[in-house]
């Protein structure tokens, strides 16, 4: 294990939304909220260098929902009281190393994701800020947390699109939110 914690989010608390995404006044720990599907706000940041290439990381084999899967850059919980872009800036500093200013981060849209895993006892119920953020860097320039990453990799848009068919790695299955960022990235073509 790495020198974090990797329990250390299980007592940080949530705000609960209700079914608009609008905060309820009420905030319950990691725990209570994925044990109750209670509604709840993440972060989705993918960085893209000027190469057209999408940042992915795999997931530990210690984490709860798709434990070694590959997934977007850097992805996480919205703590209470903080705001979205607060909390990716947050996750990209502690699952990457990048430090970068709120002008870094363009929020491209929200989905809603639900999902039940583990036999029933992890139960995903949120709404994902979804964000692009431009940075040209060498993989080995990236310092990844140990306990939450396993190995981050470059890969091109259309290699992407052949992953997000099942032709590649495991994804961790986030199809709308997918379809829509290969949308906004055949724009900035």
């Amino acid at each position: 294990m790495g020198n974090m914690d990797i329990f250390a989010h299980l007592k940080e608390k949530l705000d609960i939304l209700d079914a608009d995404g609008n905060k309820t006044g009420e905030a319950k720990t990691y725990d209570e909220v994925h044990s109750r599907g209670l509604l709840h706000l993440c972060v989705h940041g993918w960085v893209i260098n000027s190469k057209r290439e999408l940042l992915l990381q795999k997931r530990s084999k210690y984490v709860r929902a798709y434990p070694e899967y590959w997934d977007g850059s850097a992805f996480g919980h919205v703590n209470s009281g903080q705001t979205s872009l607060e909390a990716a800036q947050k996750e990209t500093s502690e699952e990457l190393g990048l430090d970068l200013p709120s002008e870094a981060f363009k929020h491209l849209f929200s989905v809603k994701e639900n999902y039940v895993l583990n036999n029933g006892t992890f139960i995903e119920n949120a709404f994902n800020d979804v964000y692009v953020i431009h940075a040209d860097m060498e993989i080995k320039d990236f310092k990844t947390e140990p306990d939450e990453v396993t190995e981050i990799r470059w890969l091109g848009i259309e290699e992407f699109k052949e992953w997000v068919l099942g032709k590649g790695e495991p994804l961790v299955p986030h199809k709308e939110e997918y379809e829509k960022l290969l949308e906004y990235l055949a724009t900035q073509e």
